[in-house]
């Protein structure tokens, strides 16, 4: 038996969890109707999200006008629509069954939402702290030599599919299509910074310079410094692979 196109990347059909089968409506207004109609748990499960919550998300992104309601999609729907492709890592075309909607439409909605999404996120995500670290601090190992450390910067490849006529940039070192995602984070795991799009053939220093120097850039203030994984790189960022 021949191997599908996704197999041979290393990457498989995304379908529609066995486990919500069964909330399967004759169309994506009555499912999101039910759901919110329902028990809390319910939504939670589906939408990753209370209630309360969706809601006044909803209220937000509709008073800020950066959703709108449609003739065919209310931004409820719009908003359950995201919510339920990044809570269970679906593709477009395994909620199409569920929405009954054309991958166009669930694809365009998804970007508006996400747009809407990153466009509110400063006002609720607080820019990180610069006190030492309790990691650091409390640790003899660590501190003083660290004591100007907030956090590690590293890079991780996540799969990708692209057409055939692009993945030639995507094909990294090992062969596979992936992106090549850069991360600073805390050292209680909270994220300061994602740059993700680079493609997989992309080395770690290019990505690096791209964080520093791109308009929305990674902010590195005078006298902070990131513990640098792998590579020793920039003046101001300290190395220590431990």
């Amino acid at each position: 038996m021949e191997s599908s196109d996704d197999e041979k990347d290393g990457v498989y059909g995304n379908f529609m969890p066995k486990e919500l089968d069964h909330s399967l409506a004759s169309n994506g207004t009555k499912f999101v109707d039910e759901v919110l109609n329902g028990q809390s748990e319910r939504c939670l499960e589906n939408f990753r999200m209370d209630k309360p919550v969706f809601y006044k998300l909803c209220d937000i992104l509709q008073g800020k006008g950066l959703l709108r309601h449609t003739n065919r999609i209310k931004i409820e729907e719009q908003l359950a629509i995201f919510l339920f492709i990044i809570g269970h890592n679906l593709r477009t075309r395994a909620v199409q069954e569920l929405f009954r909607y054309s991958g166009e439409t669930i694809s365009r909605h998804f970007n508006n939402v996400l747009n809407a999404i990153m466009a509110i996120s400063l006002e609720f995500f607080q820019p990180p702290g610069y006190d030492v670290p309790l990691e650091i601090s409390q640790d003899p190992r660590f501190y003083p030599y660290f004591k100007d450390c907030v956090g590690a910067v590293d890079g991780i490849h996540i799969p990708v599919m692209v057409g055939v006529d692009e993945q030639g940039p995507f094909r990294n070192k090992n062969g596979l299509l992936s992106q090549n995602i850069l991360a600073a984070c805390s050292f209680d795991l909270k994220f300061h910074y994602i740059l993700a799009g680079w493609e997989g053939s992309a080395s770690d220093l290019r990505v690096l310079n791209s964080a520093l120097t791109r308009r929305n850039k990674l902010q590195v203030p005078e006298g902070i410094t990131y513990c640098l994984l792998k590579t020793l790189v920039s003046f101001f960022i300290c190395f220590y692979a431990g």
